[in-house]
């Protein structure tokens, strides 16, 4: 792995667990463990997409533009993730990642 791809990807393990990646301490391992935590969340995050937001019956008018800005959301490829999901992708996999970056 690349010197760069290894800042990379522990700035994408740092988005989940701040602070806990270094770039020397990346490796393969690390890699295929963020790139299912990144899949779970990415799955997390299209399920909430779908969920409806008011709690009260909205007007149709309010109804079809959320549905419009759901189905831009999706259409356009946004991988962004709702806070929700990454604490909850922190959670089932920091052992995980851990255990990868000490290489175990």
């Amino acid at each position: 792995m690349r010197s760069d791809d290894r800042e990379y990807v522990a700035a994408v393990i740092n988005f989940f667990w701040q602070g806990l990646a270094q770039p020397h301490s990346v490796n393969e391992h690390a890699a295929k463990v963020m790139y299912e935590a990144l899949t779970e969340a990415q799955s997390c995050t299209a399920s909430m997409d779908l969920v409806p937001r008011p709690t009260y019956t909205p007007s149709i008018n309010y109804i079809i533009k959320e549905i419009v800005k759901i189905g831009q959301r999706i259409m356009s490829g946004d991988t962004s993730l709702y806070n929700m999901c990454r604490d909850q992708v922190s959670a089932n996999y920091k052992t995980h990642i851990r255990a990868a970056l000490w290489g175990i």
